[in-house]
């Protein structure tokens, strides 16, 4: 979604045109791709990944939707104004207009796999419990919770690096700043300091969000998304197993 009403909105404002143009030309190019993807066979179904941005615009929804792209990761990341200013993603929603523009997807035929992120210097023990209540009332129809992980590239993994440096830390041989060479079998789950919570209390909660959003009773309550029985015991079935695999 590389283009949202409101950067349209932004350049209608300039006094040069050129930059509207740019952004309405890229605009149309992904209405063409989706209008190619509509000719393609009906048993030819997509994914992709999207900006909570794109439930402003019912158009390029229902686009998505005549693509026959079923569904899409929404970086939700997290449900407070506070966590997001923290990771610079202040332009998504939170609270009740976050739940409204979660089930905008849904009502345009696209269904959203919903990742939240656990380990932010603002969340606090109540957070676990918001997230894991707000991902069932958006009716997402999946959702991931991933701990903070510091990766190379990011403001994140600089700062922790440069924190680390007197730290001496090896694990299997292995510098914890290089934490992704670790098996994975050693490898920690937190790897950045919380000012409240203790890594075990993160890993720990983190867990119980996501058993509670999969627990038996909640995916056979979202499976109703499904038109026939052997699709909705399909969609209990892949929901599990989506929990083994990521949790």
């Amino acid at each position: 979604y590389p283009v949202s009403l409101e950067d349209l909105r932004l350049a209608e404002r300039r006094s040069d045109p050129t930059r509207l143009q740019k952004l309405k030309s890229l605009r149309e190019d992904r209405f063409r791709l989706m209008a190619q993807m509509a000719k393609l066979p009906a048993d030819m179904v997509f994914f992709t990944q999207i900006t909570m941005e794109a439930a402003d615009d019912p158009l390029f929804l229902d686009a998505m939707h005549q693509a026959n792209i079923k569904g899409a990761l929404v970086g939700v990341e997290s449900v407070s104004p506070e966590g997001l200013k923290a990771i610079y993603k202040d332009f998504n929603a939170s609270g009740r207009s976050l739940v409204d523009r979660l089930r905008t997807f849904r009502e345009h035929g696209v269904h959203v796999l919903g990742s939240c992120l656990f380990g932010l210097p603002t969340d606090r023990e109540e957070t676990f419990d918001a997230t894991a209540a707000l991902a069932e009332e958006a009716e997402l129809t999946f959702a991931q919770f991933v701990m903070m992980t510091p990766f190379p590239g990011t403001v994140d993994f600089k700062n922790w690096e440069a924190s680390m440096e007197k730290d001496s830390t090896r694990i299997d041989g292995i510098p914890l700043t290089r934490h992704w060479l670790i098996p994975q079998n050693l490898r920690p789950k937190i790897y950045t300091p919380h000012p409240m919570l203790s890594s075990e209390e993160i890993r720990s909660r983190t867990q119980a969000v996501w058993d509670h959003f999969y627990r038996l009773s909640s995916i056979w309550k979202r499976s109703r998304c499904t038109p026939t029985l052997r699709s909705r015991l399909a969609c209990v079935v892949l929901s599990k197993l989506y929990r083994q695999m990521y949790a």
